[in-house]
């Protein structure tokens, strides 16, 4: 550095420590909230920003969706005198809080160093009210660990697009699915076949089409004294978690709502639901029916060729299993009008009878796009809705006719899903869509074009082999049926370990292509359904689920009568069956049922409440130390 350079430096960095050293002396004077159980996670804006605004709600969206209960509060919440109570672990996202003054800075460290648990995002705070980067490196630096947003030095420079690593012993803390990482110089996805990684491997993070992923990222200089997650090229810091002083910072060096805008919400639901549960140790509200993992097997049958296939199946074992979500393009071509390469469901005989099989066995039978599966789904984003409507309704009919059901899923011929189509399905009963977009997430409410679908309609991401989005390319690829066969099992192994669910899907032409791989597969599910750690759903039958779990309102607070532990209240406007709560063994002794009905277990790691078909539940939630409070003591509810 020049000595100006310095000069500013210090200056910078006396200023920004004074404030936090008088904000942390002055907390018990001030007034500043004491350290307590944790019962939920807040999200920090500033006083300008709406509810409304796409981030935020994404941020909501996301906290839901994973099942921690999130509330918003302002950045003068947080100043007020008395402040914020620490019952909240804090997020600060990225995008909505690039400005910062400095006392909400100082007041972030003070609130961190007496206990706080806090997740700092990408370019939260990296400003000043005006506009202005900090002279030498941001004013969060002391946070997250390293130096970082270093403009005077770097300039436009401090921010490049970087190749995203995660560390070895990350990889089942962030939960990421089996597909999604690849070893340096590897040209096929980490599955069980291969070493297990090591702590300190490098694993790129990869997907369907786009090869290994590239992130927006802050350059970063200095060691790291906490765990690393995920780094770039040279050993920058992507995320990592540290204590300081009493409490912990996840610092997350990816802009993830600025991501999840953009149809790629991956890390922020991963990097979200690991905070929540792993570092702060929440309560979950599961995501699936009876916290038990699931599995949808998703066929695209789009052209004759698909009909020989399918008697072959049968060999497979899968038939003995299901139910499947089925989505058919029913027009007579594929490529061009009058090639007469498609299904022709109309007057397909054999077809129709394969399609009163499936909905005889309980399957989803959807649709799949516009009658003509090539020739709609490479325009289906370049020409007028007005022009594509007629065919999706045309494929619809066709299908619905055929099966003498509702049609209540869909997926796009070519993965080509304009955000038109999400709200023209949601208006027409259709709540469930394949997706091309969030690759290797859970079902979610997808955003495009920066906007939210509409609140009850789910995109259900495909989860793919790596860089492979169907088995025809990894065949064509060369990829071993061995590999093939241990993906497939890793993701049947996956979804019933992190009782969770993922979609997979096929072409019938493609199955057969591997069908060792997929016989054993079958047989594997075949025992995780009788161990009763997984089943089959359909998109269908999972958005009706995800739609009733919205509605379930719970919250914990401290317990009155019971130093330490916490009540859960929870409640419904019908019924709360098949709903399940996960509790962390670690913080909590076996919940005591206080109102309503629930089954309760538990893993090893984590208790399982399963309410029953009472519409309000009230847990007891000992901690693992517990007594009797003293008569006089007192605890403040809520």
């Amino acid at each position: 550095m020049t000595a100006p350079e310095v000069w500013r430096w210090v200056r910078g960095s006396v200023v920004a420590g004074l404030l936090a050293w008088l904000a942390l002396w002055a907390w018990p004077y001030w007034g500043g909230p004491q350290t307590m159980p944790l019962t939920h996670l807040a999200l920090l804006v500033p006083d300008d920003v709406a509810r409304d605004d796409p981030t935020v709600q994404a941020w909501l969206d996301a906290a839901a969706e994973t099942g921690f209960p999130m509330e918003l509060v302002r950045a003068s919440a947080l100043l007020r005198p008395g402040g914020y109570p620490l019952d909240a672990a804090l997020v600060v996202p990225d995008t909505v809080h690039r400005h910062m003054n400095s006392a909400l800075v100082a007041h972030l460290e003070a609130r961190v160093r007496a206990g706080a648990q806090l997740m700092l995002v990408h370019d939260a705070g990296v400003s000043d009210m005006d506009g202005n980067y900090h002279p030498v490196q941001s004013r969060l630096s002391t946070l997250a660990g390293v130096r970082y947003a270093l403009y005077e030095k770097l300039g436009p420079g401090m921010l490049s697009e970087q190749v995203a690593w995660v560390d070895g012993v990350a990889v089942p803390w962030l939960r990421l699915p089996p597909g999604k990482l690849m070893r340096e110089g590897g040209e096929s996805p980490l599955v069980s076949t291969q070493p297990a990684p090591q702590a300190d491997e490098e694993l790129a993070v990869v997907s369907y089409n786009y090869g290994r992923l590239r992130y927006p990222v802050f350059a970063t200089s200095g060691s790291y004294d906490g765990q690393r997650l995920m780094h770039f090229e040279g050993g920058g810091l992507l995320a990592g978690v540290r204590t300081l002083g009493e409490g912990k910072v996840l610092f997350v060096n990816l802009p993830l709502g600025y991501l999840k805008l953009r149809t790629d919400g991956f890390f922020l639901h991963s990097f979200l639901r690991y905070f929540a549960q792993d570092v702060a140790q929440l309560p979950q509200l599961s995501a699936m029916p009876e916290a038990q993992g699931a599995l949808i097997m998703n066929w695209h049958i789009d052209s004759a060729k698909a009909e020989p296939a399918m008697e072959k199946l049968q060999a497979l074992g899968i038939f003995e299993q299901g139910p499947y979500s089925v989505d058919l393009t029913a027009g007579p071509d594929v490529d061009t009008v009058g090639d007469g390469a498609g299904m022709d469901l109309d007057h397909n005989p054999r077809m129709q009878a394969w399609l009163r099989r499936f909905v005889g066995r309980g399957d989803e039978v959807g649709s799949h796009g516009g009658w003509i599966h090539n020739a709609f789904g490479l325009v289906v984003d370049k020409q007028p809705a007005a022009q594509s409507i007629p065919l999706i309704e045309k494929n619809l009919a066709s299908v619905q006719a055929a099966s003498g059901k509702p049609v209540r899923e869909y997926s796009a011929p070519v993965g080509n899903h304009p955000a038109w189509v999400t709200q023209w399905l949601h208006d027409h009963g259709i709540h469930a869509y394949y997706s091309t977009g969030d690759i290797g997430m859970a079902p979610t409410r997808s955003y495009q074009d920066e906007k939210r679908g509409p609140a009850d309609t789910w995109a259900f991401p495909v989860l793919s082999y790596g860089t492979y989005g169907t088995f025809e390319d990894a065949q064509a690829a060369h990829q071993s049926e061995r590999d093939i066969a241990a993906w497939l099992k890793d993701v049947a192994d996956y979804c019933a370990q992190y009782r969770t669910v993922r979609l997979v899907y096929f072409h019938p032409p493609g199955i057969a292509m591997f069908p060792a791989a997929f016989k054993a597969w079958m047989q594997h599910t075949a025992n995780l359904l009788r161990n009763q750690t997984l089943r089959w759903i359909t998109m269908a039958q999972y958005a009706d689920f995800a739609n009733q779990r919205l509605q379930v309102q719970w919250t914990t607070v401290p317990d009155a009568q019971l130093q330490g532990a916490q009540l859960l209240s929870a409640s419904h406007p019908h019924s709360l069956a098949h709903m399940a709560w996960l509790l962390p063994m670690q913080r909590y002794a076996e919940p005591v049922v206080l109102e309503g009905t629930a089954q309760i277990d538990h893993d090893g790691h984590y208790w399982r409440v399963v309410a029953g078909p009472s519409a309000t539940l009230r847990l007891r939630l000992p901690a693992l130390t517990t007594q009797p409070l003293p008569a006089s003591a007192t605890v403040k509810q809520p």
